[in-house]
């Protein structure tokens, strides 16, 4: 027997215990530097509607205490909470011109109704993900984080332009030197350095930063070293009125926006937290984008901005090879411990902008090449790329203002402005499109059994037969649905579920190529990662289910097995020979 391995892949895997002191020094890094990104949010939407001072330092309070909460449930895997991955939270950009709204137009409480409403809305997602497959796909997932990335560029940059025109070029040199050093130390450095990098770049970018005298300590001296806001909670009111009927589809929208983020975001981590590639398990999918939901109520409760995972962790797990879900709970704890140390949430609040940016140019090329990688994966035709291109594109031009766009009002003028709504909306009705204009898929229904084989054959041939094909594209369908079955088939010791488990299978074709969907109850296996088993192990007497596997692969053209909670889907295409 002889194994295949790869020397990439992460120093940790999720289930991998690192020690405590290096659980708590590489979950100390994302918090430091992502906890200033995290405060830019409710600053922003305080300010900006006109909030008061005391319902801005409960706000800054209840956001960090929420993002350790929410960071907490992301973690672990409750029931049908979490991921089990490293996925910190953070608070949720595309939502702050609606959020402003909200606060100035309708108050706390209007906010709060709101968000508990995007809540919800976002665990019924999750628990009919498998019914919304086709529209909320990796390829959507994988274009929205790419899009993200122009969202998080925008205001990465404009931290550089947030200085005087004197302070223009210490602002540019800070920045330059934090880039150098992130730089060279992930693409140089020894692996202990590679643990440290953004630590040691923030530091040193810190550094020039008061060489050069623009970095002001004033508030963080004035501020207590533990407290709670002496505002206290704004209560649990809710406010239904004209704001909130007006607002209700904008939140809707985001809710959905954020899971297609969040879909691709858990994609993008489990394809760095694994030594050797896996399948995308699309239960960690609805585990995360119901984790979400439950964390954007508690969200809602403590009268604060929404949350969303945090897609930029993928870089924070490449660069240290931290995947360990030991760091993510530290991160958690952290961001908590946080919330009761005003101090330190004021230094972080007060970073200087140009550290910021130097260190986020890295995190969004990692965070852009992974939303391609996961688009070239699943775009597996021209149409698909196409939605991903012509989305992309549309997002860049609303986001950067490339054309003067029609008066669309106040409302919905703010939500064209957002490169990542109208990016994201694209994908969706573009992939819709398709979905409702392909040819009607033929079906089958059967108890999962291989008795059922010779009426799954018959109805292969039928298929054919129906789109025109010659006996050796019949002979290579009948071949796949043979060993699909074989595979899927409850075995000898499980023959009590026969009477329980179904069989749905979809035929299509997309020209020359067909498509088969094989619908069935969950189970834990996956088809993929079997599949890419026998071709890493060479067996030299495989058993029978080996065999089924290797003819399954020898007629296929792709395999994909996705599994959710209450199904798992088996879509296999099939090229002439």
């Amino acid at each position: 027997m002889t194994t295949t391995s790869t020397s990439r892949g992460p120093r940790y895997e999720p289930h991998e215990n690192p020690s405590l002191p290096s659980c708590l020094g590489l979950g100390a890094q994302p918090c430091f530097i992502y906890a200033a990104g995290v405060l830019i949010t409710p600053v922003v939407v305080v300010k900006a509607s006109g909030g008061t001072d005391s319902y801005l330092a409960w706000m800054i309070f209840a956001t960090l205490a929420t993002i350790g909460m929410t960071t907490l449930l992301q973690v672990a895997r409750i029931g049908r909470m979490g991921t089990g991955l490293v996925l910190p939270m953070r608070t949720s950009f595309i939502s702050i011109p609606f959020c402003i709204i909200a606060l100035a137009d309708g108050g706390p409480a209007t906010l709060t109704a709101l968000v508990l409403v995007t809540a919800a809305f976002q665990i019924l997602i999750s628990r009919w993900l498998f019914i919304l497959r086709r529209i909320v796909t990796p390829l959507v997932g994988g274009t929205v984080l790419m899009i993200v990335t122009l969202s998080l560029a925008s205001i990465v940059f404009d931290l550089l332009n947030t200085e005087t025109e004197s302070d223009r070029g210490g602002t540019f040199m800070v920045a330059l030197a934090t880039g150098i050093v992130i730089v060279v130390l992930t693409l140089r450095g020894s692996a202990a350095l590679r643990l440290w990098a953004p630590i040691i770049c923030i530091v040193v970018g810190c550094v020039v930063a008061m060489v050069l005298d623009i970095y002001d300590f004033e508030r963080v001296t004035q501020a207590d070293w533990v407290g709670f806001p002496a505002s206290g909670w704004p209560g649990p009111g809710l406010e239904f009125g004209p704001a909130f009927w007006t607002l209700l589809p904008a939140f809707l929208f985001i809710g959905a926006v954020i899971a297609i983020q969040v879909n691709g975001d858990v994609i993008a981590v489990q394809q760095v937290s694994w030594r050797e590639a896996r399948a995308i398990d699309f239960r960690r999918v609805q585990g995360a984008i119901y984790s979400t939901g439950v964390g954007n109520l508690i969200c809602g409760i403590a009268c604060t901005v929404p949350n969303v995972t945090t897609g930029g962790i993928v870089s924070f797990v490449q660069i240290t090879g931290a995947a360990s879900r030991n760091v993510g709970y530290c991160i958690g704890v952290i961001f908590l411990a946080f919330a009761f140390l005003p101090k330190v949430s004021s230094l972080f609040s007060n970073l200087p902008g140009a550290v910021i940016a130097g260190y986020f140019v890295v995190v969004i090329g990692f965070m852009f090449v992974e939303g391609a990688r996961t688009v070239i994966r699943y775009g597996s035709d021209r149409s698909k790329i196409l939605i991903a291109g012509v989305s992309f594109w549309v997002g860049a031009a609303f986001e950067y203002r490339l054309f003067i766009p029609p008066d669309f009002g106040p409302l919905w003028g703010t939500m064209f402005q957002s490169g990542v709504t109208t990016g994201g909306l694209t994908a969706v009705i573009l992939t819709l499109f398709m979905e409702l204009t392909n040819p009607r898929r033929m079906r089958f229904r059967s108890q999962l059994d291989i008795e059922a084989l010779p009426e799954l054959t018959a109805f292969m041939a039928k298929f054919s037969d129906h789109k025109g094909w010659d006996l050796d594209m019949t002979h290579r369908l009948s071949m796949v649905a043979e060993e699909t079955l074989l595979t899927l088939a409850p075995k000898d010791e499980d023959r009590s579920l026969r009477n329980r488990q179904r069989l749905v299978v979809m035929a299509s074709s997309d020209g020359p190529q067909a498509e088969l969907e094989f619908i069935v109850a969950a189970s834990e296996e996956n088809l993929e990662d079997r599949i890419q088993q026998l071709q890493q192990y060479n067996l030299e007497t495989p058993g029978e289910s080996e065999l089924s596997l290797r003819m399954l692969s020898h007629y296929a053209s792709s395999v994909q097995h996705q599994q959710y909670q209450e199904m798992e889907i088996v879509t296999i295409r099939v090229d002439p020979a």
